[in-house]
Order: structure tokens, then C-alpha cells, then sequence
């Protein structure tokens, strides 16, 4: 990895020496080219890199489908590896977070309309042509999900479902995996699928991209989930020295409310947010536990953990 020139932060520093793998999944951002989608990465990378100093080499690994990166992640340090660290989703790390050496470091915050935070909600939306207004009205219709793997593109609307005495499979008469929340929108858009499940930003984000411009007057919110854990960054290492310094680092190359630092724009790049990440610990606004939700989630639901990592 090059090395980017751009101002450290003050971070404290150990004498350690290694490697610090980083990994990162597919749709961490969607509709961009898969070189793009590695250079952006790259590019927070190498601001991770300049913060953390020349002692631990920050080395990006290949893109990994999540079952891949979780295996990836929890394998334990060895040799020049000192410490292995995930850009993950919130499913991701709540099927790993118990794995011995893993830990939550820091949550990625996000700007939805006028709302800022390491929290986003999870939605179910329709074209307005179904005629559906509410929730209890998509019973046999169709629906399209994202990837199986998704929190907010599955796993979370289908509990709103399963509460609403829908069942999230067997109460529609056609449930398909888009394979993301570009793909469920567009396809709900174009009328091939009557409801789609999304993250809050899925109407707007399909909204920007060209030929669908009126997506907001087109999709129709029917119901919102309550906030979620955003995405977090975990880290597997054994020196609690080296968690340390790389949480230290995240936490001064993105602050809150410092949208031009290098790290906020090179996370823009990929995690389309400047907000900074905010910290996972005991006492911060999100707790470690707190993704314990989603796993409760998959328990209600019948989900077994191989299920949640089946490869598509």
C-alpha cells in the first residue's frame, strides 16, 4: 500500500512491529465499479496508515463476501500479523463479537435528512401504484430483499414483519434476493416487485442516480424500524497496546464534525458519510451489546448462524 501524504494526527504509539490487515465486503457501498470501490478503501487506508506510523503496515486484503470476512477476522494474528481489522456490517459483527480477541472499536455516524449519528433505521417502502398505504396491506404481495446477509435490507424489516403477523417468506407470493438496496429499489421502482426493504437512505440514494430522479415521489414509505446500530470497524488482536493505538487512530482521522479531514473524505469515498466514526465502549452511546439486538433478531426468526452465512 502506498503511503498517502497527508498530516498524521498525535496518536501514541507502541514499539510493536507488523502487519495490520484491514478487509472490507462488496456492498459496503453499492453501484460502483468493484476498482473504484478498492481504491476508495485503499485511500482511508492510507490515512489509517500515516496515522498509526511506519511500525504497523496497514496491508488491504482482497474484497470478501461476509461469510469470507468473518472467517477472515477471526483467525488469530500470527507471525508479522499483528492485528486483523474489519470494515464490517452490523450482522457481521453481531455473529462474530463473541469470538475471543474480537472487539468493536469504533461505529461509523451517518446524516439522514437532519438526523446525525452512529445510529440508522431500516425501512419498507412500495411504488405508489400498489395502492398500498400501510404495512398490514403487503400480505401476498411481492417483495424484494438485498442480501441475506443485510441488516437493514433484511434482517431488521423482516422482524417488522414477523411483528406485524406477516411472516417475512411465506406472506408474499414472491420474495426475491436483489442482491442490494440499489437493486431492491430500482426493482421496485420499475414495478417488477410491489415492497422493497432498504436502509433510510435507499429512496434517496436511488433518487441521485441518473434516470431516477423522481424515485422519492415513485417510492412510498410504508414503515420504519427503530435506530440500529450503524457499521462498525472491529479489530482481532492480542496486544491490548496495538487495539489501542488503531482505536486512537480511527477516532483522529475521522472526528465528528470535521467533514474535511483526510479520513472523513476518504470514508465519504465509500461509507458515503463525513460524520466521523464515534467510539464502541462500555460507556459510549453505543455499547458493544448493543449489536446483541440483531442477534436476538435472528434467534426470533428461526435463523441459525449458518443460515445468516450461507454463501449466495
Amino acid at each position: 500500500m502506498n503511503t498517502a501524504t497527508v498530516a498524521a494526527p498525535a496518536v501514541a504509539r507502541t514499539s510493536q512491529t507488523g502487519r495490520l490487515t484491514l478487509s472490507y465486503y462488496p456492498w459496503i457501498k453499492q453501484n460502483i465499479p468493484a476498482a473504484d470501490l478498492r481504491t476508495a478503501v485503499d485511500k482511508f487506508g492510507q490515512v489509517l496508515q500515516e496515522a498509526l506510523g511506519r511500525t504497523l503496515k496497514v496491508d488491504l486484503q482482497p474484497v470478501m463476501e461476509i461469510p469470507d470476512q468473518l472467517e477472515d477476522i477471526k483467525r488469530p494474528p500470527a507471525n508479522d500479523v499483528i492485528a486483523r481489522v474489519g470494515l464490517l456490517n452490523p450482522v457481521g459483527y453481531a455473529l462474530i463479537r463473541r469470538e475471543p480477541g474480537i472487539e468493536g472499536i469504533a461505529v461509523i455516524r451517518r446524516k439522514i435528512g437532519t438526523e446525525i449519528g452512529p445510529t440508522y433505521k431500516a425501512q419498507l417502502y412500495t411504488n405508489w401504484k400498489t395502492k398500498i398505504t400501510k404495512m398490514s396491506e403487503v400480505r401476498g404481495r411481492s417483495i424484494a430483499y438485498g442480501s441475506p446477509q443485510s441488516t437493514s435490507n433484511f434482517l431488521v424489516p423482516a422482524m417488522r414483519l414477523w411483528d406485524a403477523k406477516i411472516h417475512p417468506l411465506n406472506g408474499f407470493n414472491r420474495v426475491e434476493f436483489a442482491g442490494g438496496h440499489d437493486t431492491a429499489a430500482v426493482a421496485v421502482y420499475e414495478g417488477r416487485l410491489e415492497v422493497g426493504a432498504g436502509h433510510d437512505g435507499a429512496v434517496l440514494g436511488l433518487a441521485a442516480r441518473r434516470g431516477y430522479k423522481d424515485a422519492g415521489d415513485v417510492l412510498v414509505n410504508i414503515d420504519w424500524s427503530d435506530p440500529i446500530p450503524s457499521d462498525p470497524v472491529a479489530i482481532h488482536t492480542t496486544d491490548a497496546a496495538v487495539r489501542k493505538q488503531v482505536t486512537d487512530a480511527l477516532l483522529a482521522i475521522a472526528k465528528p464534525r470535521d467533514n474535511n479531514s483526510a479520513g472523513n473524505v476518504a470514508i465519504k469515498g465509500f461509507w458515503d458519510t463525513d460524520e466521523g466514526f464515534d467510539p464502541i465502549a462500555p460507556n459510549a452511546q453505543i455499547t458493544p451489546e448493543k449489536y446483541d439486538a440483531l442477534f436476538t433478531i435472528m434467534e426470533k426468526l428461526g435463523l441459525r448462524r449458518d443460515d445468516m452465512l450461507r454463501k449466495t
